[in-house]
């Protein structure tokens, strides 16, 4: 079984309109969502082989949070392929910088992680589908898995929705 995880960073600044997009980090919610998230990792035991992180601001942020907040020291890799990719580039880091790995965290950004998520899954709990199919909030997590071996080999329509974790659900994180 192969598993990969989607982390839409949380939610960012806007108050400095200044910055380039690609520099705006989180604001105060965002940086609260995102420790919340990695303590209810954590409490999953999620354990990526290799973490593949966007180079936006808001994203390495998030990672940070999360890591700290859950106690985890995984291997990071950060990706610039990552920002603001669609799916064929999202899709090609997975093949190629997750392929030899079972697990593999990647944390980024919308409407890419949304519409790879959509394309990648066949099934899962309805309950879960239906909510992936409405939104991808800000700092939102999703586990789908593989019965491939590695990462690598996966394909469209072939996994299934396993966890689908809002921030605002995470109540006793």
């Amino acid at each position: 079984m192969a598993n990969l995880y989607l982390l839409r960073h949380a939610k960012s600044d806007w108050g400095n309109v200044k910055l380039l997009d690609h520099d705006r980090p989180l604001n105060d919610r965002g940086r609260k969502d995102a420790a919340r998230m990695g303590r209810s990792l954590a409490k999953l035991g999620v354990a990526p082989e290799i973490v593949i992180c966007s180079t936006a601001v808001r994203a390495r942020e998030t990672l940070e949070r999360v890591m700290e907040a859950g106690g985890f020291d995984w291997p990071v890799q950060y990706e610039p392929a990552l920002y603001m990719a669609g799916v064929a580039n999202i899709l090609g880091v997975v093949h190629s910088d997750a392929g030899e790995h079972k697990s593999a965290l990647l944390v980024g950004h919308n409407p890419g992680f949304h519409s790879v998520a959509m394309e990648m899954i066949r099934s899962g709990e309805p309950e879960l589908v239906h909510a992936l199919d409405y939104k991808y909030p800000t700092g939102t997590f999703a586990d789908i898995e593989f019965a491939d071996a590695t990462l690598g080999t996966v394909e469209r329509s072939t996994g299934v929705l396993r966890q689908f974790l809002k921030p605002k659900d995470q109540t006793n994180a």
